[in-house]
């Protein structure tokens, strides 16, 4: 459980505040995004989830504990962070090594290290990438490097930020449906980013944040379907809906063909079969 109440930031006294009486609550297991544009406040939210930042006013809860004392190394023992720039976060001389040095600091003994990373390794699909330098890699590497080593610590929450930049369609097909497993599972996810289609296929729920205030927060059709609020939030709308839309105002009789075959439930599987056949374009 996260729980943000009436929480306020400022980086300096005399600054703005750069989040304004922010309330809300994650649950346990839950798969959400935070959406906005550009110093909407996002990622100094996310900083607050583990204790990188405090607030000046309000309260944080983890798991119902208000983490304002906690030390960050404590807080990093529940809560993974994968940073919006992967090269903020790589240090190591192999992807292996990188991989290994959560579960090293965590005294897992060395078998069991080599377990956590071979899977997770075969899950993001980089194995072959184990012994080469993280900094030799594609941007795109890097980043599913970055995110895989946060996930061999095994945390309860996890915080993503932008982690599908830069990825093509398969690898954030692939990031999509393991981060639904992990919240099946029981993981909590957050994830930050600007990518509104990949939101709109893989997370259920979405916060939208604008000049460091909550705006709204509900089922992610339902934001995302809100031209008033996309255009509020300086947000991309989903292709899909833009796609439905289309459909819809050359050919009337659509729309109750959707609430007849319930299509719009599989519309976007539809779509993205058609795209991995064409190579990820449509």
């Amino acid at each position: 459980m996260i729980e943000f109440e009436n929480v306020s930031f400022t980086y300096k006294k005399k600054d703005e505040l750069v989040l304004r009486n922010v309330t809300f609550s994650i649950k346990k297991g839950e798969l959400v995004a935070f959406v906005g544009r550009n110093g909407a406040g996002k990622t100094t939210l996310i900083k607050h989830i583990n204790g990188l930042l405090r607030p000046a006013e309000g309260e944080v809860r983890v798991n119902t504990e208000n983490i304002i004392k906690k030390p960050i190394s404590e807080m990093a023992k529940i809560v993974g962070l994968a940073f919006q720039n992967p090269n903020h976060q790589l240090f190591a001389e192999t992807v292996k090594k990188e991989l290994e040095f959560g579960p090293k600091n965590l005294g897992i003994d060395e078998e069991e290290r080599e377990k956590i990373v071979l899977d997770i390794a075969k899950q993001f699909n980089i194995t072959h990438l184990l012994e080469r330098s993280p900094f030799e890699l594609s941007g795109g590497e890097r980043r599913l490097v970055s995110i895989a080593s946060v996930l061999t610590m095994n945390q309860q929450i996890l915080v993503l930020d932008e982690p599908s930049f830069g990825q093509d369609y398969r690898q954030k097909e692939m990031l999509g449906n393991y981060l639904k497993e992990l919240s099946d599972n029981g993981m909590t996810i957050i994830v930050v980013s600007h990518d509104i289609d990949f939101i709109s296929e893989y997370i259920p729920r979405v916060i939208v944040l604008l000049d460091g205030e909550i705006t709204a927060d509900g089922a992610t059709l339902d934001i995302l379907s809100d031209d008033d609020l996309i255009r509020k939030s300086d947000l991309d709308r989903p292709i899909l809906l833009d796609l439905v839309d289309s459909i819809k105002s050359k050919y009337p009789e659509f729309q109750s063909f959707l609430k007849e075959t319930m299509i719009a439930d599989n519309l976007l599987t539809i779509l993205t079969q058609e795209k991995t056949k064409k190579g990820g374009s449509m």
